[in-house]
């Protein structure tokens, strides 16, 4: 299975496109362990420094955090913000 996201094309670490696909299986339901043993299969993810995703899952908290306070009626919105706190939770970071 391939998937492509071309909503925000941008030059960036190799981990995004992978951390950002854990996000959404967390939000579909996996844990963040098996989110993460998915993209563990993937050579970025292998190469990326942790300090690196972890800075990453906490500015993604706050970036999707930002977004639900401005659309509080936006279900979706709720579900990224949730699934990110999992994630945040999981590697022991926080949003700060």
């Amino acid at each position: 299975m391939w998937a492509v996201d071309w909503a925000w094309p941008t030059m960036g670490a190799g981990f995004i496109d992978p951390a950002l696909l854990v996000v959404q299986l967390i939000a579909a339901g996996h844990t963040p362990a098996g989110a993460e043993k998915w993209a563990s299969q993937l050579p970025a993810w292998h190469k990326a420094v942790p300090g690196a995703i972890n800075a990453f899952a906490a500015a993604n908290l706050r970036m999707c955090s930002a977004f639900a306070e401005r659309k509080p009626d936006a279900d979706w919105l709720k579900a990224m913000v949730e699934a990110c706190q999992s994630w945040t939770d999981h590697r022991g970071v926080g949003a700060a």
